[in-house]
């Protein structure tokens, strides 16, 4: 029997309730390997099987599958930027939980639907989010630890309330896609933001400065007075691999100043893994 086709056969007893095949079928995914954990990490997309091949994977997944499972997930045209941050994550802690961001994001999104008096516009909408993430939550700038991988990591972002501003970015961006909100990553040199583009004005959110509402003249004359030039590819939204691609960079650099080598190394390999993969998209 193809490996292929062993793992198929453990795919009619993952739902299982019995211990003993449980652990016959835990047996055979270690002996498996990588494989097994990949496979496995396929199936929770599953609906059917996604609660019992998430059970197993807690006792399965390592650095090396975590990574491998990221670079299969960017390679994957419908795969999310929310679940692809998990997965960076994972490179450096496998044993984070599935629900390591959402439980929060959801809370936020919750909150701020709470506030929302219909009818409201988008712009509206997006000011009542800034006054929850940083007016009542006290989500801020990492000013005294920006150079440190966990102002760069969600799951740390989350519970420290710190983070740079890619990261309080995506923190943002996810409460409001939860929302319905047509938010989008701006990836521009030195301050990361996020941008409304519907209507006549876009409009932009500096969450580093706790979500300070910005014009596009002003982050044009912010780009100036940072001697970039105000291209205006700057000012448009950037792809989910682009958005990747700066978050390894940022961890490639706060590894690297850390002494922690080896997850530098592996971080510059995603990044040329997301340069690469646009390219080709």
């Amino acid at each position: 029997m193809t490996p292929d086709a062993e793992l198929a056969t453990l795919g009619r007893l993952l739902d299982d309730p019995s211990p003993v095949v449980r652990q016959a079928v835990l047996a055979k995914l270690k002996s498996a390997g990588l494989p097994g954990v990949l496979w496995l990490e396929a199936l929770t997309k599953d609906e059917a099987l996604s609660a019992h091949a998430r059970a197993l994977l807690t006792d399965l997944r390592t650095p090396e599958a975590a990574a491998h499972a990221f670079l299969a997930h960017i390679r994957d045209p419908h795969g999310d930027l929310e679940g692809a941050c998990l997965l960076l994550e994972r490179a450096t802690d496998p044993s984070l939980a599935d629900d390591a961001y959402s439980e929060e994001l959801d809370r936020l999104a919750a909150r701020t639907r709470e506030l929302i008096a219909e009818p409201l516009d988008v712009r509206g909408k997006c000011r009542l989010l800034c006054r929850v993430i940083f007016g009542e939550e006290g989500y801020r700038g990492a000013r005294e630890s920006f150079a440190i991988p966990a102002s760069s990591l969600l799951s740390q972002v989350i519970r420290t309330r710190r983070g740079i501003p890619i990261s309080l970015c995506l923190v943002f961006l996810f409460v409001a896609r939860r929302l319905g909100l047509p938010v989008e990553p701006v990836g521009l040199p030195g301050r990361f933001m996020v941008g409304v583009f519907r209507g006549r004005e876009p409009f932009y959110v500096d969450c580093y400065e706790g979500g300070a509402f910005r014009t596009q003249a002003e982050v044009r004359l912010l780009l100036l007075d940072n001697q970039l030039p105000a291209d205006e590819a700057f000012l448009r939204p950037v792809t989910t691999r682009q958005t990747l691609a700066r978050c390894a960079r940022n961890l490639v650099s706060q590894f690297e100043a850390q002494g922690d080598d080896r997850s530098s190394r592996l971080f510059l390999t995603f990044v040329h893994a997301l340069e690469q993969s646009d390219e080709r998209a």
